[in-house]
């Protein structure tokens, strides 16, 4: 049994949280301290640490990750969050892989032979899990299967797209969408190695 799903008892804070990390600075480190500062003083706002840390946002000792910063890009916020929420949810998305489109009351099946917790907690874990899911994006994050890889320290997503046979000539055409995070202090260097590695590895 796992008792480690995350909860809120008021998870309507789960999204202005989110829309906090993208209308204010990054933390150095996610406190209780630094919660309160945000603006979020109660005792039962503190769950929402645990709630980040749990789908990837701040790590385990709190610092924000790339996730969170890349979550402050509005365009893609959906399809990051719900990534987390595939990461934290994986056993729950192995036996549902729609797991975000399922009834409340599967997911209450679920959670209760998963947890050993109370009825009032397995309501918790419940609305938890679909307050985050209403502000994510699964259409683009599960139209495609992730590969990442690691170049020179720089960890590279790269989504690998249906393949296409043309008419003309035959063969197989692979479109190849790469996404590149990196800070915004990033040298010369390491872009000058990302690109050598790209050539390297899907040109040459």
């Amino acid at each position: 049994m796992a008792d480690h799903y995350v909860y809120m008892t008021n998870p309507s804070k789960i999204r202005e949280f989110l829309q906090t990390i993208q209308d204010t600075g990054v933390p150095d480190k996610l406190t209780i301290q630094a919660l309160s500062s945000l603006g979020f003083k109660s005792m039962n706002d503190r769950p929402l640490v645990r709630i980040m840390k749990a789908i990837g946002f701040i790590s385990s000792t709190g610092e924000p990750t790339s996730r969170w910063q890349s979550y402050r890009n509005k365009q893609i916020a959906g399809t990051i969050l719900a990534e987390g929420i595939r990461e934290h949810y994986i056993e729950l998305y192995k036996q549902y892989p729609n797991a975000h489109e399922r009834d409340i009351e599967a997911l209450r099946n679920f959670f209760s032979t998963h947890t050993k917790v109370s009825a009032n907690t397995l309501d918790f874990m419940v609305r938890t899990f679909r307050t985050l899911c209403d502000l994510a994006d699964f259409e683009i994050s599960s139209s495609a299967s992730p590969i990442t890889e690691e170049i020179g320290g720089i960890e590279i997503g790269k989504e690998m797209m249906p393949t296409t046979v043309s008419k003309e000539k035959p063969g197989y055409t692979i479109n190849i969408n790469i996404q590149l995070a990196l800070p915004s202090d990033a040298k010369k260097e390491t872009f000058d190695a990302f690109f050598e590695s790209m050539k390297k590895n899907l040109i040459d």
